[in-house]
């Protein structure tokens, strides 16, 4: 069976933008659909800087659709295996080939916290979903998950910044696309977040 990839892809997005549409709650600050379609975005844009071939990227981009679902049918915690169920849920019946729904699987439980991809394809979504450490947008996303994790977790506000520092130090970028672009910025982020980290301790 010949598979209409493009197709496939165009009906995965209307199913995922549907879903976010219908069941996104007013605390998912962060976790939204906005994010999903950046991570999307930065897939492609990640992608373009390598050889990849259509297969490859219809893993990838799937993922990316799918990879933060899991978010809208329970806590934070394990959501990337909710997401997994989510995507086979709707993609088996339209994609027969076992090989390409276990790597879109694998490129999900490749944005799991410590991130331990193997594949390209996995580097890929890892640096998509993390893309905006190393950008100027990284202060909005931090603030809005912060509140969003208050909001579903009631994580101690105290705390944030020191765990933001050790998470942003820990972290690194996997391709060597998004290490020449981003590296730079996220060491900039990191300087904001021990200045702000400072200001507290003088107050």
């Amino acid at each position: 069976m010949i598979i209409n990839l493009p197709k496939v892809l165009k009906d995965v997005q209307g199913y995922v933008e549907a879903l976010y549409n219908k069941l996104q709650s007013a605390e998912l600050l962060y976790h939204n659909l906005e994010h999903t379609q950046k991570v999307v975005m930065q897939c492609n844009q990640i992608s373009a800087a390598y050889v990849v071939d259509e297969t490859d990227g219809f893993i990838i981009t799937v993922a990316a659709w799918f990879h933060d679902t899991g978010h809208l049918f329970g806590v934070p915690l394990n959501h990337e295996e909710r997401s997994v169920e989510i995507m086979k849920d709707y993609l088996e019946k339209k994609v027969e080939d076992t090989k390409i729904i276990d790597a879109i699987a694998g490129c999900i439980m490749a944005t799991k916290v410590p991130h331990r991809p193997t594949t390209l394809a996995e580097k890929i979504i890892c640096d998509a979903d993390t893309f905006n450490l190393g950008t100027k947008d990284f202060t909005d996303t931090d603030s809005r998950l912060k509140k969003e994790l208050q909001l579903r977790v009631n994580i101690p506000p105290d705390d944030w910044d020191s765990d933001t520092l050790n998470m942003l130090i820990k972290h690194k970028y996997f391709t060597s696309y998004c290490r020449k672009l981003l590296n730079r910025g996220k060491q900039e982020n990191i300087a904001i977040v021990i200045e702000r980290i400072q200001g507290n301790l003088l107050r």
